[in-house]
C-alpha cells in the first residue's frame, strides 16, 4: 500500500513536468510561429482577390459598365476593411497596465499573490510582480500582462486584448461578409466549371483558383461564422473568453447554494456593445462601430461599466475600478 502511494505520487510529479515542459513548448512555438500564420492569412486572402478580379469579374459585368463599377467599388470597400483591421490588430499592443497603476496599494502589506479581485482573479502577477487592473491577465506567450486580455491569437501574431478587440471582432465582421461576397459572386462561374457531364473533359482557364477560391470561402465563413458569433455572445454579456470559463464556474457554485449569479460587467446589452465598438472622438450613431477609424477604445483599459455603475469610460481618464 505504502508503495502504491509513492507510485502515484510520482506519477503525479511526472505527469506535472511533463505537462509544464508541453506548455512551455507550445508556448514557445506560438511565439515564433505567429508571423507565418500572419503571412499564410495574407496569402490565402490576396489569393482569393487575386482570382476574383482575373476570372470571376469578367463573368459579371462587362466593361465600362454601371454593374462593373458598382462590383469593383463593393470589393475594394471590403478589401479595406479586412487588411486595415487586420492590419490593426496585428500591429497594436493589445495594452498593458499603466506604469503607475498600482502606486497607492499596498502591494507589500495588503495586496500580495493571494488577493483577489471581486471576480476571483488575483489583482497581484505572481510574474511581472506589479499589481493586476480587473480583468487583466498576463500571457505566457507575450511574457507580460494584457488589459482585458481575450486570447492570444496565432493568426494574428498578437495577444487579443483592450486596445486591438475591437479591430479583431471587425476582421472577423468584415472577412465573413467578404466570403459570402466570394461565394455569391463566384457561383455562376464555379458551377459553370463544374458542368462536366457536358463538358467531361473541360478545363477552362481559371477552373483550378476559382474552385479553391469558392470552397475557401465557404470554408471559411462557417469556421469565421461560428467564431464571430461567440465573439458576439461575448460582447454584448460583457464576458472576454478567459472570463467566461471563470463565470461559468462561479454559476455553477452559487447555483449549488441555491443562489443566482451576476456578472457585475454586465451593464446592459446597449452598454456592452458600446464599450467595445465605440472609439474616443468617433460618431455616436452604431453605424460607426463597423467602420474602420483612427481613435482607440474608451477609457484606458483598467476601468469599465458595471451592473451598478454603466457609464462608459471617457478616454483618456481612469475611473476608479470597483469594488
Amino acid at each position: 500500500m505504502v508503495q502504491m502511494r509513492g507510485f502515484k505520487r510520482m506519477l503525479i510529479a511526472n505527469l506535472d513536468t511533463w505537462l509544464m515542459n508541453t506548455i512551455k513548448y507550445f508556448d514557445f512555438f506560438l511565439r515564433y510561429a505567429g508571423p507565418v500564420f500572419a503571412c499564410v492569412a495574407v496569402v490565402l486572402i490576396s489569393g482569393v482577390i487575386w482570382t476574383w478580379f482575373t476570372f470571376v469579374l469578367p463573368d459579371l459585368a462587362a466593361p465600362r459598365t454601371l454593374g462593373r463599377y458598382v462590383h469593383i467599388s463593393i470589393a475594394f470597400f471590403l478589401i479595406f476593411n479586412v487588411f486595415y483591421n487586420y492590419l490593426k490588430t496585428l500591429f497594436t499592443p493589445p495594452g498593458t497596465p499603466p506604469e503607475d497603476y498600482g502606486e497607492n496599494l499596498d502591494i507589500e502589506g495588503g495586496l500580495n499573490e493571494e488577493t483577489k479581485h471581486w471576480d476571483g482573479f488575483g489583482r497581484f502577477c505572481k510574474k511581472c510582480r506589479k499589481a493586476k487592473p480587473p480583468r487583466t491577465h498576463h500571457c505566457s506567450i507575450c511574457r507580460k500582462c494584457v488589459l482585458k486580455m481575450d486570447h492570444h491569437c496565432p493568426w494574428v501574431a498578437n495577444c487579443v486584448g483592450f486596445r486591438n478587440y475591437r479591430t479583431f471582432f471587425l476582421f472577423m465582421f468584415w472577412l465573413w461578409v467578404g466570403c459570402f461576397y466570394v461565394m455569391a459572386t463566384c457561383a455562376p462561374t464555379f458551377f459553370r466549371l463544374l458542368r462536366t457531364t457536358r463538358y467531361p473533359h473541360y478545363e477552362g482557364p481559371g477552373s483550378t483558383p476559382v474552385t479553391f477560391s469558392f470552397i475557401l470561402a465557404i470554408s471559411v465563413s462557417l469556421a469565421v461564422g461560428f467564431l464571430l458569433s461567440w465573439h458576439v455572445y461575448l460582447i454584448v454579456t460583457a464576458q472576454t473568453t478567459i472570463e467566461w470559463y471563470n463565470n461559468r464556474v462561479k454559476a455553477a457554485e452559487a447555483k449549488r447554494r441555491g443562489q443566482a449569479w451576476h456578472n457585475e460587467w454586465d451593464a446592459g446589452y446597449a452598454v456592452n456593445a458600446a464599450s467595445v465598438l465605440a472609439v474616443s472622438g468617433g460618431g455616436s450613431s452604431f453605424v460607426w462601430w463597423f467602420l474602420p477609424t483612427l481613435g482607440g477604445p474608451l477609457g484606458d483599459g483598467t476601468a469599465f461599466p458595471t451592473r451598478s455603475n454603466p457609464c462608459l469610460p471617457a478616454a483618456p481618464g481612469r475611473a476608479a475600478p470597483p469594488p
